[in-house]
């Protein structure tokens, strides 16, 4: 069953951070990770179309020469997240090899799928923009390309280009959580539903990182849902309440996804059976 935004922000703070969709429970419990995978699309998808904004997701890159001057160049693909386009960015790369190796001479063609780029680079201020962690070694980009995976982006359009983006505008979305506040409940507007937790982990997708390489994921963002841009944001409070034991409630997978929402309208009160029961999905 669809989750609705509007129910979900009677409980919880909503923004989209760095392109990813980021929400704060009110009462500080942690959002089970079962749950944001099951309902994260949709309730991005509702944002985005109530909002009227087209985002991009990354698919994939290829390398080669474009253009009438045969630019060597990377090709970033990209499909919108509430239409059936499919644009792409090209950013300009090396192909060649900058020196001479025991196996191939300087100037000679790159395996295929790698890129020489400099700081310099459209591509690498791209990268930046996205907070994803830089590899130690930019020769080695093409190994961390599958991280851009689920990160939402918006661009500029190349005139005359049918679905060619500028790539020097390329950057990940950010939506605040006031603007998704002011379209989903526009009678009811307040600035924040409650105290932010003060300690947010984010976590990134792996499954499209090369396994060879380390995969460090985001650095927590201080600002979360403010004025910073910034996928799945897990956010739980240290403080411990005092008094009795907490009733023992039921772990998130028996739970509905309407009985995981009236979490949210309880009193805040010690959560550390909930937390632990959440730890195993993670």
């Amino acid at each position: 069953m669809n989750v609705d935004v509007r129910r979900v922000l009677n409980r919880a703070e909503i923004c989209i951070e760095f392109g990813r969709l980021v929400i704060l429970p009110t009462s500080g419990a942690p959002v089970p990770q079962h749950w944001f995978q099951e309902h994260s699309s949709g309730l991005i998808r509702e944002i985005l179309t109530t909002l009227g904004i087209e985002a991009y997701e990354y698919c994939s890159y290829t390398t080669g020469y474009y253009d009438k001057h045969k630019a060597a160049g990377v090709t970033l693909q990209f499909e919108s997240a509430i239409s059936d386009s499919t644009p792409y960015a090209i950013f300009n790369a090396e192909l060649t090899r900058s020196r001479s190796t025991k196996t191939a001479k300087k100037g000679s063609p790159l395996p295929k799928g790698h890129f020489r780029i400099s700081k310099r680079r459209h591509l690498y201020r791209f990268w930046k923009s996205t907070g994803l962690p830089e590899p130690k070694r930019l020769a080695a980009l093409h190994d961390y390309m599958g991280n851009l995976a689920g990160i939402l982006f918006t661009a500029d359009w190349v005139k005359g280009r049918e679905n060619r983006m500028d790539a020097g505008s390329l950057l990940p979305l950010s939506v605040s959580a006031g603007e998704i506040r002011k379209a989903f409940l526009p009678d009811n507007l307040r600035t924040t539903p409650g105290q932010a937790p003060d300690n947010i982990q984010t976590r990134l997708p792996d499954k499209d990182s090369a396994l060879s390489l380390e995969n460090r994921g985001l650095q927590p963002i201080p600002t979360t849902c403010h004025e910073n841009h910034g996928k799945a944001v897990i956010s739980e409070r240290r403080d411990k309440g005092a008094g009795s034991s907490p009733p023992q409630r039921q772990t998130p997978q028996e739970q509905h996804w309407e009985d995981w929402l009236d979490e949210y309208s309880r009193p805040e009160q010690p959560d550390s059976d909930f937390k632990q029961s959440v730890g195993s999905l993670e």
